[in-house]
């Protein structure tokens, strides 16, 4: 079971990857086409034949005094106790994804210099654990081992320590239910096409027929629900409500196979 398990988790590193780089170059080229900016090219003084007044618009009646230009400057108004607090935050997050990066590089360096096989096998067990981090790299790592059994080694330790499910963030409201607040990269869910951030998760039914609500239980309990085996199929209990209330709320029912959640840095 486990090598199958393996295999399936190959070839969703291999999709995974390329889809991702895929999805990273179409964003790229579809980005909306706008007048390219000009930068202001410096004018040497001395430029044969470039006359300067031409360039400057002449503006209508008489030009302000000095004092009334200075008086009409605003000064920057001092950020706000909420911006203080978002600027923090983000300053955080950023040393944080900066030290996580850095410790999977300095473990890169680590192992090139290590010759031990067992030291080498036991260094890339614990390079694994950063595909909770950084899914995209490590990937990326693993694939690029050349040694065979090392990269086998390396994606069972990924199987064991990469989270799987159906790829979703959730919040809770003060309607008891949890709410899907964004989907992750390549989320199971979101490639369904059915589903969309708003919308509420009321349960699930298991593969036997029986249902579990979600109604009024703690997060972390829905979230051991929803994750499981990649491959596996759940049945969702989705409910939505309108954003412009233009109908009545509806409930409909999604099958979404779990698979890998592909977590990346925001940085």
């Amino acid at each position: 079971m486990k090598i199958r398990v393996v295999y399936i988790l190959i070839a969703t590193a291999l999709g995974t990857g390329m889809a991702y780089r895929h999805q990273r170059n179409v964003a790229r080229q579809n980005l909306p086409e706008v007048a390219p900016v000009q930068a202001a090219q410096p004018v040497e003084p001395n430029e044969p034949g470039r006359n300067m007044r031409p360039m400057i618009p002449r503006a209508s009646g008489a030009s302000p005094k000095p004092r009334q230009i200075m008086a009409s400057a605003k000064a920057p108004s001092p950020p706000t106790e909420t911006q203080s607090r978002t600027a923090s935050a983000n300053n955080q997050a950023m040393q944080y994804w900066g030290r996580v990066a850095q410790r999977f590089s300095q473990q890169q360096e680590q192992l090139n210099r290590e010759t031990d096989p067992d030291k080498r096998m036991n260094l890339i067990r614990a390079m694994a654990r950063n595909v909770r981090m950084d899914t995209p790299s490590t990937l990326d790592w693993a694939m690029g081992l050349e040694d065979p059994e090392e990269r086998q080694a390396a994606f069972e330790a990924i199987a064991d320590n990469a989270l799987t499910g159906i790829g979703a963030r959730i919040e809770m409201d003060e309607t008891g239910l949890p709410k899907i607040r964004e989907t992750t990269i390549l989320s199971a869910v979101a490639s369904t096409g059915q589903v969309e951030p708003g919308d509420y998760i009321s349960g699930m039914v298991n593969g036997d027929g029986s249902v579990v609500y979600f109604k009024d239980r703690p997060v972390r309990q829905i979230v051991q629900f929803l994750r499981g085996q990649a491959g596996t199929e759940i049945q969702l209990l989705m409910e939505r409500v309108p954003a412009d209330g233009s109908a009545e709320p509806y409930s409909f029912d999604v099958a979404v196979q779990r698979s890998m959640i592909v977590v990346s840095p925001p940085f």
